[in-house]
């Protein structure tokens, strides 16, 4: 690459080294991949690592995978510096009993001139960075754990580089106390490792730990936390004095949604590059499309704010209206009540009520499946009990 040319693409990497983690610059290989993804990660934040029901927790925490409801396709679109773009497209869906799925994420600029020492144009300078992804998601009953694999390529001119990672994580669901109606698991804390992989030419990844919590104190108000620390050589794992002042990073952000229709986040990150977030989201449809619109705009330094647009597409043959969320979660509620007062039939009952207003309540299936299992096992202790008492001497020969 000629010299002008050379000036250019330093600056473009210069320029963008700002909205990376400020432990890394000059580090790592494949700084891209530390671009944040999806707009309501990026309003809250990115304080995304116990979140759930969102597909973008395959770049957070792929265990999120697992508590996903409804198959669903994003697209991604974020204006960075000089520029330069941030695109991605993913879609996830079930498969067995977890769920699976795949992403493209894609930085680029558009493609400049080469200039040769006389200033002479000698043809165009092409340049991106591009990570496909596929990853998995299982519920161990409130406990998840996913993983993902990623195939990452980098084009630079007629230079083009190419390696391979894996990213791990775990979730784990619980009820914490809060004086206000929530849902029956409020609060999640999640740890994933990502990046973990080859070499991006002579450079590590920018391997990373993240470490975070999300509490539902309301059904409208949720509050996220995030620690995430890099390690660039497996040694900062266990040293942690060594770069922990440029590395670790403190994200806080807060979600406040009106009958999950309307939603409005915001966010701060220490130690980076920039500091506050916000953005905001609804659900919409068209006649049998359902879809949600996020939205975020993110402070980056000097280089002024930077913004993002995403559309997610929910794959379902149902529209499940404001109300029909809540009728199922009142016959949800009931059907629980029944069930501890061990009315099974009452209780499959209202559990079967709730499923017909929304398919994709929380564990519904799950429910289901456990009574009607309960009620098996009952008809056939009863059937045993009668055979015994119809022939009394039957039972002597069992062994």
């Amino acid at each position: 690459m000629n010299r002008l040319s050379l000036k250019i693409f330093l600056l473009i990497i210069l320029g963008c080294g700002p909205l990376f983690s400020s432990g890394t610059i000059g580090t790592s290989g494949a700084d891209f991949l530390e671009i944040g993804t999806g707009s309501r990660p990026l309003a809250m934040g990115e304080a995304f690592t116990a979140e759930i029901n969102d597909l973008n927790s395959l770049y957070y925490n792929p265990a999120g995978l697992g508590t996903l409801r409804y198959p669903v396709l994003s697209l991604f679109h974020q204006e960075l510096i000089l520029d330069s773009r941030y695109e991605n497209i993913s879609a996830a869906m079930k498969i067995y009993n977890g769920w699976g799925a795949v992403s493209n994420s894609l930085f680029w600029v558009p493609s400049f001139d080469k200039i040769d020492i006389d200033g002479n144009k000698t043809g165009e300078v092409n340049f991106f960075n591009g990570c496909f992804t596929a990853g998995y998601g299982y519920d161990f009953n409130e406990f998840y754990v996913g993983g993902s694999v990623k195939y990452i390529y980098q084009k630079i001119d007629t230079l083009f580089l190419s390696s391979a990672a894996f990213d791990i994580g775990i979730l784990k669901g619980m009820y914490l106390y809060s004086p206000f109606d929530t849902p029956i698991r409020n609060f999640y804390v999640g740890i994933s490792l990502l990046n973990i992989g080859t070499q991006a030419e002579d450079d590590s990844l920018p391997r990373m730990i993240r470490l975070g919590t999300s509490y539902k104190i309301t059904r409208w108000l949720g509050l996220n936390l995030d620690l995430t620390e890099n390690f660039i050589s497996p040694s900062d794992l266990y040293d942690f004095t060594y770069g922990f002042d440029e590395s670790f990073r403190l994200n806080a952000g807060f979600e406040l949604n009106y009958l999950e229709i309307f939603f409005f986040r915001g966010g701060y990150r220490f130690n980076d590059a920039g500091s506050i977030s916000a953005g905001f989201g609804f659900n919409y449809s068209i006649g049998e499309v359902a879809m949600i619109i996020d939205t975020s705009c993110s402070d980056n330094g000097v280089f002024g704010p930077v913004y993002s647009f995403n559309l997610t597409f929910k794959l379902i043959p149902k529209i499940i209206t404001v109300r029909d969320k809540l009728n199922a979660e009142k016959e949800y509620k009931e059907g629980i009540k029944y069930f501890v007062a061990d009315d099974i039939d009452t209780a499959l009952e209202k559990f079967r009520k709730a499923k017909d207003y929304n398919p994709y309540h929380k564990n519904i299936d799950k429910k289901i499946d456990d009574l009607e299992e309960i009620k098996r096992l009952r008809k056939e202790n009863k059937n045993m009990e009668e055979d015994i008492e119809k022939n009394p001497y039957k039972g002597e020969f069992l062994y």
